[in-house]
């Protein structure tokens, strides 16, 4: 679990990379920062970049070009976020190709943000097709992932959070929803596509869906 000025430090070094205007990016943090964002918000980001900074150099993604999408993919994937909605991607693509627009980012990086910020609404459901920068987009589903390899108590934590965004739907259909997912999860015969990732979360991932669907069993 990051502490708030290990946060701070790694959303400051995440949005630097981030092609967009000083006032889009104000505006992205107020909207991860908002009421409600218990999971999807400032601290997932920052997770998720830090996990980048930490691993990209064994998958070689560190070059500029990579940095700069896969910053912007994760600035921009929950940008948007309303838990009683289906189309938060889509909007949050929306948002991103708005801003990128305004910024003058070249259009073969806004659509590649774009394309990867839907395809976080089903990480397996993406098909790699080769298309430029294939690596990165796969890279980066992977890690919107990595909070399933956590430590059991920082995932059960994470399940926590998770339930103040449901909120509004009764104890059955959370737990009825949750079940669905993650045997949707276990059934997968990987997790992680990227070997870097895979090494340090699958094993650990599995575990925590194994004793998550016990405990809904049990429940």
């Amino acid at each position: 679990m990051l502490n708030q000025e290990d946060a701070a430090g790694l959303l400051r070094d995440l949005f630097a990379h981030v092609p967009v205007g000083d006032a889009a990016r104000i505006a992205v943090l107020g909207r991860l920062g908002g009421e409600g964002r218990h999971y999807h918000g400032l601290a997932h980001v920052a997770l998720l970049w830090q996990r980048h900074t930490r691993f990209a150099t064994d998958a070689d993604l560190t070059g500029e070009e990579p940095m700069r999408l896969i910053a912007s993919a994760i600035a921009y994937h929950d940008a948007i976020y309303n838990p009683k909605a289906a189309d938060n991607e889509a909007q949050s693509a929306a948002l991103w190709r708005e801003d990128a627009a305004n910024a003058l980012v070249r259009t073969t990086d806004m659509g590649w943000v774009s394309d990867t910020i839907r395809a976080t609404a089903d990480h397996f459901g993406y098909l790699e097709n080769s298309c430029p920068h294939e690596a990165a987009r796969i890279w980066m589903l992977d890690l919107d992932l990595t909070p399933l390899g956590e430590e059991a108590e920082d995932f059960a934590r994470n399940t926590a959070l998770l339930r103040l965004e449901y909120a509004h739907l009764s104890d059955f259909a959370w737990s009825s929803g949750r079940a669905r997912f993650l045997e949707g999860l276990q059934s997968r015969p990987l997790l992680f596509r990227t070997p870097t990732l895979a090494r340090r979360f699958e094993a650990a991932a599995r575990a925590n869906i194994a004793a998550a669907l016990e405990a809904l069993r049990r429940a």
